[in-house]
């Protein structure tokens, strides 16, 4: 899971889209590759490993950043994994850790 992070921050340094899509659909696809049960516990994996940066400095940015990002193909991976981890109280409670501007976009996102 931190390996996942460390590519993404990377990623997401370089500009490289591709890499960061890849990354997310990496995990969704991991999300969605194990069994219902279980699929909670890597929710919260994702959490305790702060995947999109949300309890650091910077709260919201990385993620405000990345969904800032005008590319359909990772808007696609993006809103995925956060369907994911919403699927748990604590995802939704993860995605308002700072406020509910990431709510926000993603529903603007959504509406387009």
């Amino acid at each position: 899971m931190n390996e996942h992070k460390n590519k993404l921050i990377s990623a997401k340094v370089e500009n490289n889209c591709k890499a960061i899509v890849e990354v997310l659909l990496s995990l969704r696809v991991n999300a969605l590759q194990i069994s219902p049960e279980l699929r909670k516990n890597l929710v919260y994996e994702l959490i305790r490993n702060d995947v999109f940066l949300l309890t650091t400095r910077a709260k919201n940015q990385f993620l405000m950043e990345l969904l800032d990002w005008n590319h359909k193909g990772l808007r696609h991976a993006l809103l995925a994994l956060v369907s994911v981890i919403v699927s748990t109280l604590k995802g939704v409670e993860y995605l308002v850790t700072n406020d509910q501007m990431v709510i926000v976009r993603v529903i603007e996102i959504l509406k387009e």
